[in-house]
């Protein structure tokens, strides 16, 4: 009886259920708590719409039903459970948030990474066709977040083609579509094209959902392979289980 105490005290010693107290944790009001896995991830879903941030990361989003979120729980847990819990403490992601309606800047978005808060805002509303790689999408802006040394901007656009130049933001193009693209030399999607953080995050998205594509793709296309090495070579200084 005593082990069952101590163990409902660690559980809200660990994490607070009280929405005023997961507020001054992330700085999302009305978020109540959905699940805890395994690897320490925490999912949250909104009680109701909330907005947060200030200026280009001013984020507004809508509650979901419960039998929305089950929908696709199962499909969101499995591909986040590739990760253990030391290499999401390690990345800083500990908070997963599930909500619809998803907005950054009055801009529709599938995915928002604030590795600051230590988490991962994700839309429902995404097609279930690119589910997955959003998500891993995601996590890799966390990776990239805490390890700019390795993941460095200028070595990534020497990949590139000499007369290749990305924008200035990954909203400054028309180019933002998700779908898989072989028409352009160096780049798996429209959206890669944007910048060299959203570049390197795609490239990592098929890496982890899509290996089969890459191969394929790497044997034609020489900056693909380039990239492919790249993001290899320094993922296995952080995790040797994620190829």
């Amino acid at each position: 009886m005593k082990f069952f105490s101590y163990f409902i005290l660690s559980f809200f010693l660990i994490f607070p259920a009280n929405s005023d107290q997961i507020y001054e944790l992330i700085k999302i009001p009305n978020l109540k708590l959905y699940k805890i896995e395994n690897n320490g991830l925490k999912y949250l879903n909104p009680s109701k719409p909330f907005v947060a941030g200030v200026g280009i990361n001013n984020v507004s989003c809508s509650s979901a039903k419960k039998q929305n979120i089950n929908k696709q729980n199962e499909q969101i847990i499995k591909n986040f459970n590739i990760y253990k819990g030391d290499f999401l403490q390690k990345i800083n992601l500990k908070y997963i948030v599930l909500c619809k309606n998803l907005k950054v800047s009055e801009i529709s978005a599938l995915g928002f990474a604030n590795p600051e808060m230590k988490t991962l805002i994700f839309n429902i509303n995404t097609d279930e066709k690119l589910l997955d790689r959003v998500l891993h999408h995601e996590v890799f802006h966390f990776i990239q977040h805490g390890n700019e040394d390795l993941f460095n901007i200028v070595n990534w656009e020497k990949l590139n083609d000499s007369n290749f130049k990305y924008q200035d933001c990954s909203t400054c193009t028309e180019k933002l579509g998700l779908n898989y693209s072989n028409n352009n030399n160096g780049f798996l999607t429209d959206y890669s094209m944007s910048t060299p953080y959203e570049d390197m995050a795609e490239v990592y998205s098929f890496m982890i959902t899509n290996k089969n594509l890459l191969i394929k793709r790497s044997k034609e296309d020489a900056v693909i392979e380039k990239k492919i090495g790249f993001i290899k070579k320094y993922i296995s200084k952080l995790e040797n289980s994620i190829e």
